[in-house]
């Protein structure tokens, strides 16, 4: 997780604030002071990092966390009535690299992270005898339901396809348009019919 954002500022001037030298908590600053503190003390492994996202609407910003051991996780709160109200928190999920962005309407959070590499020697096989591997996932928060919908990408790769180096760059969602859902990979864009089956399949050409 790059560029970590620990401050973000409201367009009334008010300031979200990540406090997490020591304990966790999220704080909503104005001119006066402090007007609350929401902590963060239940998260159930350990913390090495977090970043806030405001949403366009500046309606909502998301907590996102990682431990350092290969878990990321994210809490979706509310900004309203100079609170700050706790909608949904996912705890730790296994994957790495995590990226977070809305939808044009704020219906539904993306979250994507990687939970996989090429490498030759440990390919999965499917039942025709082609190699893929597991290369993350691609999850959907619904913020009618709080429901986290969890989608897992599988890449067959190209014969040229480089050990660590061919699928290394940005994963994360760019758009919902003509019923495709896309995201920017390290190859280039992916469109996935929306709504999205449970596995998701990248193949390429031998």
């Amino acid at each position: 997780m790059d560029d970590l954002v620990s401050n973000v500022t409201l367009a009334d001037g008010r300031r979200i604030v990540l406090h997490d030298e020591d304990d966790i908590s999220l704080s909503l600053v104005s001119n006066n002071g402090v007007e609350e503190t929401l902590p963060f003390s239940h998260l159930s492994g350990n913390y090495g990092g977090g970043s806030l996202l405001l949403s366009p609407s500046q309606r909502y910003v998301i907590f996102s966390y990682f431990s350092g051991e290969s878990e990321e996780g994210f809490a979706l709160l509310e900004i309203a009535n100079n609170q700050l109200k706790l909608l949904y928190d996912s705890d730790y999920l296994y994957g790495e690299d995590a990226n977070y962005g809305f939808t044009n309407d704020e219906r539904t959070i993306i979250q994507t992270f990687r939970t996989g590499a090429w490498y030759k020697d440990e390919a999965e096989i499917d039942e025709n005898g082609d190699m893929y591997y597991e290369f993350g996932e691609l999850n959907l928060l619904s913020l009618e339901t709080n429901n986290l919908n969890r989608h897992t990408i599988l890449v067959y790769p190209s014969d040229d396809w480089k050990e660590e180096e061919t699928d290394v760059g940005t994963f994360a969602f760019s758009g919902i348009a003509d019923g495709m859902l896309r995201v920017e990979m390290p190859w280039g864009s992916e469109a996935f019919r929306y709504p999205l089956q449970e596995t998701l399949v990248v193949k390429f050409n031998k």
